[in-house]
């Protein structure tokens, strides 16, 4: 009887280390899940229940930016589906449910609003060191991965507002629709301009290590400055004068 209540009481012991997992557990898995772009910092709370800052990385300074606030809660009922699920909220810029099971996770219920630039040190190769800014709104229902890298389904749309880039100097260039689709092994995206003193339109795809897009673009009204000069060292004449074509390749490390 002795030995039983002691077995109950290490039960109750453990559940309550479970229970109490403090929050600041994650900080190190999203450092290394992000290859040190992304961290968390001021984090409180537990594993299941928590909120801390989302600081990026200035990679040409080294120097980390706090961005906004965010705070997650564990959906226990996932778990009768075999899946481990985390509803995450960004105060009043959005939500998003990131899920894993044992073949697959995903991204659902995605509707949020970032900053362009933290988003931006996520990508691949030299694409995050233009210096992006400006809001990028995205909303997916599911965008799901299997394990391994055996392939992804799913779509992301992306508004991209007052866009900028720090070597483009002057006023915003735009705005701008940008849609990922996945093809299995595949990353699809298609880009269109809203509006703005630089229209692009293009596609482009992200598989086997590469980075390829091609597109036309031109300077458009008043506010077009000296986009002209900088289409004309990007890219080559098109088939209308004044617009050009934007070819980009790039290997991904």
């Amino acid at each position: 009887m002795k030995r039983l209540w002691w077995l109950f009481a290490a039960g109750l012991f453990l559940l309550a280390l479970i229970v109490q997992w403090p929050a600041a557990w994650l900080a190190p898995r999203i450092e290394q899940a992000t290859q040190q772009r992304w961290r968390l910092g001021s984090v409180r709370g537990t594993v299941w229940r928590g909120q801390a800052v989302l600081y990026s990385l200035d990679r040409s300074s080294g120097r980390w930016h706090p961005g906004r606030r965010i705070h997650w809660d564990f959906v226990w009922g996932e778990l009768l589906r075999g899946r481990l699920a985390v509803q995450t909220g960004l105060g009043d810029a959005g939500r998003v449910r990131l899920a894993a099971g044992p073949r697959s996770w995903s991204i659902e219920e995605l509707d949020a609003t970032m900053p362009a630039e933290q988003i931006a040190v996520l990508l691949p190769a030299t694409l995050a060191d233009y210096g992006w800014s400006g809001p990028m709104h995205a909303r997916a229902r599911v965008f799901s991965c299997q394990w391994g890298r055996a392939g992804c389904v799913g779509r992301i749309d992306l508004s991209w507002t007052k866009a900028a880039v720090a070597y483009v100097p002057g006023p915003p260039l735009g705005d701008y629709q940008l849609r990922l689709t996945a093809e299995g092994k595949a990353l699809r995206f298609d880009l269109a301009t809203v509006r703005g003193r630089l229209r692009i339109t293009g596609a482009g795809e992200l598989s086997g290590g590469a980075l390829r897009f091609t597109g036309e673009a031109w300077a458009n009204g008043e506010h077009a400055g000296n986009l002209e000069t900088i289409l004309q060292a990007l890219g080559r004449p098109g088939a209308a004068p004044g617009r050009y074509l934007i070819e980009y390749r790039e290997k991904i490390r």
